[in-house]
C-alpha cells in the first residue's frame, strides 16, 4: 500500500484573514487525508478552539464545513460575526 504525501501546513492567521476580508464567503482552509481530522479542525474553527491558535474569535464567528474531495476532505470556513475595522 503506497504511503499518502506529506501535505501543507494550515496557515489559520491568513485563513481567519482572509474569511474577515471576504465575509459570508467559503474559503478552503486546509484538505485532510483523514475525514475525521477535517472533522475535528471544522469543530475548532466554529468554537475558536486554541488548536488554531485562537485566531477564529470569537467563537460562533466563524462556521467551518468539510466536504469529501478526490483527495481527502476538505475543510471550508467562512467569517460570520460582526464587520470588522
Amino acid at each position: 500500500m503506497p504511503r499518502l504525501g506529506i501535505r501543507p501546513r494550515a496557515s489559520h492567521p491568513a485563513s481567519a484573514a482572509a474569511m474577515r476580508n471576504q465575509p459570508g464567503e467559503w474559503l478552503l482552509v486546509i484538505t485532510y487525508h483523514s475525514s475525521q481530522v477535517a472533522d475535528s479542525m471544522a469543530r475548532s474553527i466554529r468554537t475558536g478552539d486554541q488548536r488554531t491558535g485562537g485566531v477564529y474569535q470569537p467563537p460562533g464567528a466563524y462556521e467551518a464545513r468539510t466536504e469529501p474531495v478526490d483527495d481527502g476532505t476538505a475543510v471550508y470556513g467562512r467569517y460570520t460575526g460582526p464587520p470588522t475595522p
